[in-house]
């Protein structure tokens, strides 16, 4: 029986000082787009957006001092047909957590 085709994802995931990583699974042959990435960190971290694991498809940077210790984005990045998207914290102190969320295009 094939996967049930999703018409809108959202992927958490809390980690601590390796930071975070989301992964959520895309039915096969329809375009999405990851629509918000957000979340908290309690240290300086680069946060990413990435289909597959390692080829960066959009980079943000938190600057905790700066920033403060959330963060949300909203960069409208088409995901490729299948596979996965994923959204990372690269690190943290000790808390860290990030969501990542979109829909068909």
């Amino acid at each position: 029986m094939a996967a049930p085709q999703i018409d809108v994802f959202s992927a958490t995931a809390a980690g601590t000082n390796a930071g975070a990583t989301a992964t959520q699974a895309l039915s096969v042959g329809i375009a999405y787009v990851a629509l918000n990435i957000s979340g908290h960190t309690d240290a300086d971290s680069v946060i990413t957006i990435e289909s597959p694991a390692a080829t960066i498809l959009w980079e943000g940077a938190v600057d905790v001092s700066v920033d403060g210790i959330g963060f949300d984005f909203n960069p409208r990045i088409p995901a490729p047909r299948g596979g996965v998207i994923i959204g990372k914290i690269a690190s943290s102190t000790a808390d860290c957590q990030v969501t990542i969320s979109g829909s068909r295009k």
